[in-house]
């Protein structure tokens, strides 16, 4: 826009005196084809850098998949890795069955415990009494 439109007057041959229609449609038709030439190469050069913006647009929106994707993979094996770490833990339930059975093995112990008590003070009290009746016997 900023260029200046050449006089129509250069369209004449040196030494022209005057400006005939046929000068002037020649004109025209130059300065048309002139027009239409830039406007088809800026046109081609806004095609060309589409097509450019295109393919980087294509090329960041792959390279943002790809992080995505590894981004993901990477959740879903931390997800993973919960997941089996919650399997390898005891539920309530499991955990209320082992408490029952370490309080039953409490009382079966306590209970045991009582026995022996009983049992060695009886084996205590026979041999207590087998060594005082040997002791008798065999004084004179």
């Amino acid at each position: 826009m900023g260029r200046r439109l050449r006089p129509v007057f250069d369209c004449l041959a040196p030494g022209a005196a005057a400006v005939t229609d046929v000068a002037l449609k020649e004109y025209f038709e130059r300065r048309i084809d002139d027009l239409e030439k830039h406007v088809f190469r800026r046109i081609d050069d806004m095609d060309r850098r589409y097509a450019q913006w295109l393919d980087l647009n294509d090329e960041a929106i792959n390279k943002a998949e790809q992080t995505m994707n590894a981004r993901l993979n990477a959740m879903n094996e931390f997800r993973e890795a919960l997941k089996d770490q919650a399997n390898r833990m005891a539920t309530r339930v499991e955990l209320q069955s082992m408490a029952d059975q370490v309080e039953e093995l409490r009382r079966n112990r306590a209970n045991l415990d009582g026995r022996l008590a009983v049992v060695s003070g009886g084996v205590s009290l026979v041999i207590s009494l087998a060594i005082w009746f040997l002791s008798r016997a065999s004084a004179p």
